[in-house]
């Protein structure tokens, strides 16, 4: 494999103007290197795109057509693009990009160093990217690759994005699809790249709402041991609160992070202006301060030495050197460098004081060898043999790996019977286990699959074993007999068991349960009933109250109990002489309408005709006194006088004395006038 020290584009020329001085990453698509640009005598980065996308005509075209789009975008915040070019050289074509170069660190460098971010950090980051992808996003560019490796952190404090325009022109080559090539690191990507292919402003808020959950976090939300995997969750799950991975996050940042990573592109803000509202209400809500970036530490090692100290100059140096020296009536003064970081990063130091140029992050630079042309050739020859088995090895397994996320994956058998389930698993091409604990579950009938473990859509080799976990149903509990306890004792001993007791009692009328305890509940005693169940509580009223029957006057007194009975009364009797009821017959029944059920008839029965005899009455007794006599034996006097108007004394009476009569009868007291 071709190392920083053996690249053959380190010390060569691009288009007779662009010096490669060392290299500083290396990537599946491209590379970067710091160079000088030798027609303006500054430092800049090189991205010089992979032979296999250079080489194609129409990825040139779409190249260049998208850097002048991306070099139109000017904003602090953004790593600029100067220039783009294309140079066909005896070692292939070399498509490359222009930009500004910054001198720093990406964000993934402080991610490995601090693990994760206090969300006043974090803010205080997502502010300046989102602020960057407002502005392409106003100017209809889509950046599509938004993640920490694509956000630069200055050794000034100033965060810039880097590579717009570059995922597009990428996503479009034929080569790039056919070799199985996506843009955007998976752990970033919106569900609707890795399902659809499509991007618009409100997937690069996706992406930053990933960006932002890590800064919180210090991890991405998805992990997996493939690529699809990750891919699998990002267009099926949804992104979790950052609070629910690390405790104490503000719920307000919370939902600014779930909403730019839902997983329906409607959802979310509709662009980074927007995301980037939201993000500065949050900050005055929870009065967050604005924090620095933090800076990386700087060895000495790590500076790097200025190009134009001897053995760097550039060949028009003699020429700079004179322009420098008759400068002194120009407008644009070219001045000494500063002895101090300017002497040691190499770039022109502005004669005002306002602060260095704009620094694509540059790793201490390297002592390179000099190699042999022919070393050179045989390399070049060693790395096309590598790069095609690794292409061909890189479509096998890519294709294993999108089968098996295909078709080798755990089938769903939730809900289904065990023999169903098994039958499934097997023609699936797996081994079944059985787990022996049964697990309650309220929605899952018993002995059905509650779960697989691994879970189903899980990726998982034919082969393998799948656990299945049977449900034991839904939890039952026996519902206790609480009958002809009060009501209030009746709910305490419900309480035992998990279910839900109506407050209110059912009123109902009872033959056998007193007033005030309870009949019965629903569900009844002894059922099974599920947690939280409700029960319902019903209290007797006592016997209901119903209608007499009718009873006529002079109906057998055994007769009258007998109907009595049978409607379910106690009946009692009061016997009373009656001159016109018959002796034994019934005179009157009361309540003779309504009563409470088994409750007590009083039965008013005839002794018949009360008899009495005639008070013996001397002649001679006062009228007065015979009448008060005849009164008091139960009958009616009536006096007849004979000679005067004033009633005197008893001469005789009538009937005599003795006779018996009806109670009532009347007696005539005859009496002497005066």
């Amino acid at each position: 494999m071709q190392t920083a020290a053996t690249d053959t584009l380190v010390g060569r020329k691009l288009e007779g103007r662009y010096r490669i001085l060392d290299r500083i990453a290396r990537g599946g698509m491209s590379t970067v290197y710091a160079a000088v640009d030798e027609r303006l005598d500054r430092l800049v980065a090189v991205k010089v795109m992979s032979s296999a996308l250079s080489a194609d005509p129409a990825f040139s075209d779409r190249f260049a057509r998208e850097a002048r789009a991306a070099a139109r975008l000017a904003h602090l915040n953004t790593v600029s693009v100067y220039d783009q070019g294309h140079e066909v050289a005896p070692d292939g074509h070399h498509v490359f990009l222009v930009m500004e170069l910054v001198e720093g660190r990406t964000l993934r460098e402080l991610l490995r160093e601090r693990g994760r971010l206090s969300p006043a950090e974090a803010v205080s980051i997502m502010e300046p990217v989102l602020s960057a992808l407002s502005a392409a996003h106003r100017a209809g560019l889509v950046h599509r690759d938004v993640k920490p490796e694509n956000i630069l952190l200055s050794d000034e404090g100033v965060v810039k994005v880097a590579d717009f325009g570059l995922a597009r022109a990428v996503e479009s080559d034929v080569a790039a699809t056919r070799t199985g090539l996506m843009m955007g690191t998976v752990a970033y990507c919106a569900p609707e790249q890795i399902s659809k292919g499509n991007a618009d402003p409100r997937s690069d808020v996706y992406s930053a709402g990933v960006v932002f959950f890590e800064l919180l976090t210090g991890q991405t939300p998805y992990k997996g041991d493939s690529a699809m995997n990750v891919a699998y969750q990002h267009v099926h799950n949804r992104v979790p609160a950052p609070s629910s991975r690390v405790k104490g996050i503000p719920s307000e940042i919370d939902e600014i992070v779930v909403a730019a990573t839902d997983s329906d592109p409607s959802g979310r803000p509709s662009d980074a202006g927007a995301f980037l509202a939201e993000v500065a209400d949050v900050r005055a809500e929870l009065a967050l301060p604005v924090m620095p970036v933090p800076p990386r530490v700087r060895t000495r090692k790590a500076q790097r030495s200025d190009h134009r100290e001897p053995g760097n100059k550039t060949p028009d140096h003699a020429t700079t050197e004179l322009l420098r020296a008759r400068a002194d009536g120009h407008d644009t003064t070219v001045v000494p460098r500063h002895p101090g970081n300017g002497a040691r990063t190499g770039r022109l130091v502005p004669h005002q004081d306002s602060g260095p140029p704009p620094p694509v992050v540059i790793p201490p630079p390297k002592q390179r060898k000099q190699v042999s042309q022919r070393t050179r050739r045989r390399r070049r020859a060693v790395i096309v043999i590598l790069f095609v088995l690794a292409l061909g090895l890189g479509s096998f397994f890519g294709a294993k790996a999108f089968i098996e996320w295909r078709f080798a994956h755990v089938p769903n058998v939730g809900g289904s019977t065990q023999s169903q389930a098994v039958a499934k698993l097997k023609a699936a091409g797996y081994h079944v286990r059985i787990n022996p604990g049964h697990e309650f579950d309220p929605r899952v009938p018993k002995d059905h699959v509650l779960s697989t473990n691994p879970a189903s859509g899980t990726q998982l080799s034919t082969g393998k074993t799948v656990t299945l976990t049977l449900s034991a149903g839904p939890q039952m509990y026996q519902v206790p007999n609480v009958a002809k306890k009060s009501f209030e004792d009746a709910t305490a001993g419900l309480g035992a068991i998990p279910v839900t007791v109506s407050p209110t009692p059912i009123q109902q009328y009872s033959d056998t349960v007193p007033e005030g305890q309870v009949i019965s509940t629903k569900p009844k005693a002894g059922t099974d009933v599920r947690r939280g169940d409700t029960i319902t509580i019903y209290v007797s009223k006592g016997p209901p109250v119903i209608q007499v029957p009718s009873i006529q006057q002079g109906t057998a007194l055994s007769d009258a109990e007998n109907t009595l009975h049978q409607a379910k009364f106690k009946t009692e009797t009061d016997p009373q002489y009656n001159n016109d009821v018959p002796k034994g017959a019934v005179i009157s029944i009361s309540p003779s309408d309504t009563a409470t059920k088994f409750s007590t008839i009083r039965i008013t029965v005839s002794k018949g005709p009360e008899i009495v005899n005639v008070p013996t009455i001397a002649v001679g007794t006062p009228a007065a006194q015979a009448q008060d006599a005849v009164r008091q034996a139960g009958l009616t006097p009536k006096l007849s006088i004979f000679g005067g108007s004033t009633a005197g004394a008893v001469i005789a009476i009538l009937p005599a004395a003795g006779t018996p009569l009806h109670a009532g009868a009347t007696v005539t007291i005859y009496v002497v006038g005066r």
